[in-house]
């Protein structure tokens, strides 16, 4: 077997050259690979976080005389809301002068405790919702709202500050645990107004027999008044009676009734 021909330097830095650039080859390919992956993982977390906003951000709709509408809108920023402790706090300044006011928390059905606002005149009014104990607000339906009614104009750069405690109840094909509570909800919901319904009912009937009730005590009434009008009557006409029976002329006209068969 001949013996292994030993490289020349010349050689073995040719070698080497070649190595290197295959290497950096890899290197480089592995770095834009990296930074494609960084890419789409950046793109995808704005996605994500944008499509979670959107679902849970307050936005004010405007009301500058017109009603409400999408091109009148004040988002809250991102930073609004607290995942923490489910805090919403936001700072709007009014851009033009507004008449009305409606306070979208987000679009999942949710639980919004401690509602308040800056502005002391103004009231912010569920608009198909629960209303719990004090400040408590259940929305079972998607596109919770806030309808606040301004009893003056605001007018344009007024900043109105609004702050609320926000559970989203998150839901999902499968959310049976979801379903099966808003069901039962709307189900007491029901129940209640029926009863409430049902009482009112009985309240009117009640009232109506009550009336009725009291119209027969008034004609009673009035009869026992009737009746007691007419004893005095009878009484005062034989106490009469008895008087001219008593008197002097009557008696002396005996004689004349006797002739003429009239002794009474």
């Amino acid at each position: 077997m001949p013996p292994a021909t030993k490289p020349t330097p010349d050689q073995r830095i040719a070698e080497l050259e070649q190595q290197l650039a295959l290497s950096d080859q890899g290197v480089s390919k592995l770095a834009q690979r990296c930074l494609a992956l960084e890419q789409q993982l950046a793109v995808l977390e704005k996605h994500e976080t944008y499509d979670n906003m959107t679902l849970f951000r307050l936005t004010l709709y405007l009301d500058c005389g017109l009603g409400f509408s999408e091109q009148d809108t004040l988002p809250a920023p991102v930073s609004a809301y607290s995942a923490n402790n489910h805090t919403v706090s936001a700072i709007f300044e009014l851009p033009r002068e507004v008449q009305a006011i409606r306070i979208d928390p987000g679009e999942l059905p949710c639980y919004i405790t401690g509602l308040a606002l800056s502005d002391e005149r103004l009231e912010a009014v569920p608009n198909g919702a629960l209303v719990l104990d004090g400040d408590k607000t259940l929305f079972l339906n998607f596109d919770p709202q806030f309808y606040v009614g301004c009893p003056e104009r605001l007018p344009a750069g007024t900043k109105l500050a609004v702050s609320y405690t926000y559970y989203p109840l998150q839901t999902g094909a499968d959310d049976t645990v979801f379903h099966a509570m808003r069901r039962g909800i709307e189900l007491v919901q029901a129940r209640a107004a029926a009863a409430a319904a049902a009482a009112d009912e009985q309240r009117a009937l009640a009232q109506n027999y009550g009336e009725q009730l009291a119209g027969q005590e008034r004609r009673a009434l009035h009869l026992e008044e009737q009746l007691e009008a007419a004893i005095t009557e009878k009484e005062h006409f034989r106490i009469s009676y008895e008087a001219v029976l008593s008197s002097a002329c009557w008696k002396l006209t005996a004689p004349i009734r006797a002739l003429f068969g009239r002794n009474k």
